[in-house]
């Protein structure tokens, strides 16, 4: 079997699919594209594919990544061409990768987001919500409310929190850029932060912008972790 990392976008109105619903529209634009898709094995036959965190209803993406596996071997290029001919305007793939080096599935691979937050504030608050967006980084803590099947519960999520900085545009528009936790250890929302400027503003749009493996200060895109390490002679 062949496995390929792929590298795609999420925008536009397709912001508005679920997690389920993307898969389903990426599933069909695999048959469309007539790749040979693996399938596992057993009286129900799923297709091989895997994705990253699960992005929510609502946010676009620039950054998103799903892995699937072939049952012969294809030119990555030729993939790319394919998925991109018959896939739904908004869902476009950016890069292909075959995985030549096996590792964590995407899903505990990845541990670290990026975000674009655009608001809407009146000129008059604006320095204020600049001033309060500001000492978040700085706050204790940052609790929120957080609902599951379990029930309710507080939780800070200021540990979760990396970088927030801000930057003024014209007119009443602020753009406010986190990176933050994301996966087993963590999951920081972006509304969440928002939500914590006790200021009439609006959120206008939600761009993910990254998704990366961060450990002992490095950095590591899933793209590159596709391939095999170099080896050499050692004396």
């Amino acid at each position: 079997m062949f496995e390929y990392r792929i590298c795609f976008v999420k925008q536009n109105l397709l912001k508005y699919l679920s997690h389920l619903d993307l898969m389903k529209a990426i599933e069909r634009g695999i048959r469309r594209a007539n790749l040979p898709l693996a399938f596992s094995g057993g009286f129900h036959p799923h297709p091989k594919i895997s994705y990253g965190p699960a992005l929510a209803v609502g946010i676009n993406s620039t950054d998103e990544y799903l892995d699937l596996e072939l049952s012969r071997e294809l030119n990555p290029e030729q993939i790319l061409e394919l998925l991109n001919t018959v896939l739904p305007d908004g869902l476009k793939i950016l890069a292909v990768k075959r995985i030549l080096q096996h590792g964590k599935p995407l899903s505990a691979l990845i541990n670290r987001a990026s975000y674009l937050v655009i608001i809407a504030a009146p000129a008059h608050i604006k320095h204020e919500v600049i001033h309060q967006a500001g000492q978040l980084l700085t706050a204790p803590e940052l609790n929120v409310l957080r609902v599951n099947k379990d029930g309710q519960k507080i939780v800070n999520i200021r540990p979760w929190l990396h970088n927030l900085t801000i930057k003024e545009n014209s007119g009443d528009v602020l753009e406010i850029h986190l990176t933050g936790e994301i996966g087993g250890n963590g999951n920081l929302r972006p509304d969440d932060i928002i939500n914590y400027i006790n200021l009439p503003v609006r959120i206008v749009s939600i761009t993910r912008t990254g998704l990366w493996h961060e450990t002992k200060g490095m950095v590591i895109k899933p793209l590159d972790i596709c391939e095999k390490p170099e080896t050499g002679n050692h004396d």
